[in-house]
């Protein structure tokens, strides 16, 4: 099969090449419907640009690109750390905050940047795999794939639910409410999964009316366990929340209703990031790591570039850290 060239895609949107190769790069002056348009051909048409030629390994741009769609959290740190490991390989670091995978796509095809971390829910399978094609080297870091370009730096989100499962079993707490991440992400689903299983071998599982979405965020979590409690349900031994920003706004909505943490409830949560050791009561929580993600995930992407080695797939275990927002029921 002919391999479809930039001068096949300028012909057939009746464009010049210097368009295309304007829309496809996020360059120049055009109008935002010719850049979609000139982008939908040239997928459609499967057009994957040649990054082996010779004029784009002298047009390196020493860049590589971090592409999420939100940076609110613990991103902060996770950035942090990236930007770091690039300095120590003489890369430059640029941030991508984008709504859409079309977008992300269009964004690489471009060349805007020598290699690129994703964190981005809004990239299906087929874009993926478009990027593949294309011998793009990317690092994810919410899924796993591992491919010849493709490496995935993942938490070991399974093993931290089950971690988070355990220590709260282990406690005596039996009826434990979960305050769910989100449920489309890798982490959100594993984490969950994990806890799940955990309490199901222990004949344990979680009730439907204890199993409660607040999407990895602290307003959320405050308000759904305001009207959990109204419900007027047997209160819960313990909360596992999907992340510690969720875990703070369940303790300030137990807290306001009367109760109090750990003696009337056991909150645990998920990343340890800064504020949880300052928080009050000081959060119990699993470690995940999220600067050792950062700095891997460069070191990755560095090596892939290279040539130097194919794809694989890390998991970087949790680890519990225990405060002062659990402790044994009936103590």
């Amino acid at each position: 099969m002919k391999r479809i060239t930039i001068k096949d895609v300028a012909k057939e949107a009746g464009v010049s090449i210097t368009t295309v190769s304007h829309a496809l790069s996020g360059q120049g002056v055009l109008k935002q419907e010719t850049r979609d348009r000139v982008a939908q051909i040239a997928k459609r048409m499967q057009y994957i640009p040649d990054w082996s030629g010779q004029n784009l390994k002298s047009a390196e741009t020493g860049m590589l690109g971090f592409f999420t769609s939100s940076i609110s959290g613990f991103y902060g740190v996770l950035m942090e750390a990236m930007h770091h490991e690039c300095g120590l390989h003489g890369y430059e670091m640029e941030i991508f905050i984008i709504e859409s995978g079309e977008r992300l796509l269009q964004l690489l095809m471009g060349k805007r940047v020598d290699g690129a971390v994703v964190l981005h829910s809004g990239l299906k399978e087929e874009q993926e795999r478009f990027l593949y094609d294309m011998e793009f080297p990317v690092v994810y870091l919410d899924r796993e794939i591992r491919e010849r370009h493709t490496s995935s730096v993942l938490f070991d989100s399974y093993q931290a639910g089950r971690m988070a499962a355990e220590y709260l079993y282990a406690l005596g707490h039996r009826r434990i409410l979960t305050l769910r991440g989100v449920d489309w992400t890798y982490d959100g689903l594993q984490r969950q999964t994990g806890f799940e299983d955990y309490m199901r071998e222990k004949n344990c599982p979680v009730e439907q009316e204890y199993n409660i979405s607040a999407l990895f965020n602290r307003f959320v979590a405050y308000d759904e366990i305001k009207a959990f409690l109204k419900k007027g349900l047997p209160l819960p031994d313990a909360v596992f929340a999907g992340n510690d920003d969720s875990a703070f706004g369940c303790i300030k909505a137990l807290m306001e209703a009367g109760y109090s943490v750990p003696e009337d409830i056991s909150v645990l949560g998920c990343d340890d990031i800064e504020l949880s050791q300052w928080y009050t009561p000081a959060l119990t929580t699993i470690r995940t790591h999220i600067t050792e993600q950062g700095g891997l995930a460069i070191r990755e992407l560095t090596e892939l570039l290279s040539g130097k080695k194919e794809g694989r797939i890390h998991r970087i275990k949790g680890e519990l850290i225990e405060r002062s927002s659990c402790r044994r029921k009936g103590e």
